[in-house]
């Protein structure tokens, strides 16, 4: 047993001074409501890059639609499609920006993305 132990650590360490990054963050989570806000949070501000997951616990199919999809001077960086209930919907992250999104099937249904490169300062984009 103390000779797996010390050759998962060996590994680990390996990786790690090979330079490669291994990714620990756990996925920023949205909430999809059959109320408003509809999204919660409506507006989260998040680090570039972080992985987003948006969840459906609601009896009904929703989306997650990037505006850029159906606005001509935009362009579509991301669309879930029709998310079930009970399903979600991952991203694994984005560049810094802001996003606005909605869902497709209930227009009413929007939300927003505030990406910022720092990890302590909120995004004044």
């Amino acid at each position: 047993m103390n000779g797996i132990l010390i050759i998962l650590i060996v590994g680990w360490a390996g990786l790690a001074s090979s330079g490669m990054a291994l990714d620990t963050s756990l996925p920023i989570r949205i909430m999809m409501e059959d109320g408003s806000p509809y999204y919660i949070p409506i507006a989260p501000t998040i680090v570039s890059h972080t992985p987003i997951q948006w969840d459906n616990p609601t009896p009904t199919h929703h989306t997650v639609t990037h505006s850029g999809c159906i606005e001509d001077e935009g362009s579509c960086l991301f669309d879930s499609g029709s998310v079930p209930p009970g399903s979600s919907f991952s991203l694994p992250g984005l560049p810094a920006g802001r996003y606005t999104y909605h869902c497709r099937i209930h227009p009413i249904m929007r939300g927003q993305l505030i990406v910022t490169d720092s990890p302590s300062i909120p995004s004044q984009l």
